[in-house]
């Protein structure tokens, strides 16, 4: 299961279920990569739930189920980012359409703060996204969407909405059905060049995450998978924050996943934040992974998890020995750890 959290308010959500679609916001701002990133994540078929945000006397709460209806991006820019006469400016978008939809929202404090039996069972990532705030679109683990999906469920016993128009009546602070679908000029498709990878490391996880596709992925699969069955960027890896820049979840048979968490570097780094320490952060997100040892992967194991680094570069074979060196040594806690290059170009490179 692959699914995202979009935040909206009371005065949003009804816009999105009658024109059903989803959108991110940053400000005044018409364009910004790392909300372009989590919107080229969420794939067609993808489940969307809305997270409305608590206003007076009405608490916060989560509302499903609609899908991605394809993979394609829409941005809007200027005044035109308002429409459809929205109180804030949605610049990257998607279409949508009703999966179950339930009439009743999951209350955020079920959903984040009541203690379940077994700690694993927490929405942790959502938990996480709270903790750290500024985020108008986050995934979930496949676990996470089935315990959302359950707990709606629960909260409606069991009981959705027919039709396919929907409207949010804001008195009762429930979804409702709508007499129509509406339509609007939802904006023009996004597609990032190669050459925009050149700009910074976020471009880079973007253009990726623009390539990548479900289940018969073409794009470099001897390093993201090629049955990939999920996709996450910005991963929350702990309370510290520490973030995986992209993880992929590959499908080896009925039985059997593969998990691959994968740094990214680029050429145009912060200070502090640049190849050396690239070991290290594989090193924590392995261990943060790895449910044998406490970790929050169900199934992870030393086995089915690789590390790999992945380095933009001017010139390929430009990785130092020490950090080829101190990969090697994660082979002591997963499988194979890797280490590959890529060019402006495009040619990749196997360097471990």
């Amino acid at each position: 299961m692959r699914g995202h959290v979009f935040v909206v308010n009371e005065e949003t959500l009804p816009l999105h279920l009658e024109h059903q679609f989803v959108g991110v916001s940053a400000g005044k701002r018409d364009t910004y990569i790392s909300l372009l990133a989590d919107t080229l994540r969420v794939k067609q078929d993808d489940f969307v739930f809305f997270y409305i945000e608590s206003k007076g006397i009405h608490k916060g709460r989560f509302f499903g189920v609609f899908q991605a209806v394809d993979n394609v991006v829409y941005h809007l820019q200027g005044r035109d980012a308002f429409k459809p006469n929205l109180p804030v400016k949605l610049i990257y978008r998607k279409r949508i359409k009703p999966f179950r939809v339930y009439p009743q929202g999951v209350l955020e404090w079920v959903a984040l703060d009541k203690l379940p039996t077994y700690s694993r069972d927490l929405l942790w990532t959502l938990i996480y996204r709270k903790m750290k705030g500024k985020r108008g679109n986050t995934m979930l683990f496949p676990w996470e969407v089935k315990k959302l999906i359950s707990l709606i469920q629960d909260k409606n016993n069991g009981q959705w909405l027919s039709g396919e128009h929907f409207t949010f009546d804001k008195s009762k602070y429930v979804i409702t059905r709508g007499t129509q679908t509406y339509t609007h000029a939802i904006g023009n498709p996004v597609q990032l060049s190669l050459k925009e990878i050149r700009k910074a490391e976020t471009y880079l996880q973007a253009y990726i995450l623009q390539q990548l596709s479900i289940g018969d992925n073409t794009f470099l699969p001897k390093i993201f998978g090629k049955n990939i069955v999920w996709i996450g960027n910005e991963v929350f890896a702990g309370s510290g924050m520490q973030k995986i820049d992209i993880l992929t979840v590959e499908k080896i048979d009925e039985t059997e996943y593969f998990y691959r968490i994968i740094e990214l570097k680029h050429p145009k780094v912060k200070s502090g934040s640049g190849l050396q320490i690239a070991p290290r952060q594989l090193e924590y997100y392995v261990q943060w992974a790895r449910e044998d040892i406490g970790g929050h992967i169900p199934e992870g194991r030393q086995f089915n998890i690789k590390p790999i680094l992945f380095v933009l570069t001017q010139q390929l074979n430009s990785i130092p020995t020490d950090v080829v060196t101190a990969m090697q040594r994660l082979r002591s806690i997963s499988d194979s750890p890797e280490i590959w290059e890529m060019d402006y170009a495009g040619q990749v490179n196997k360097v471990l």
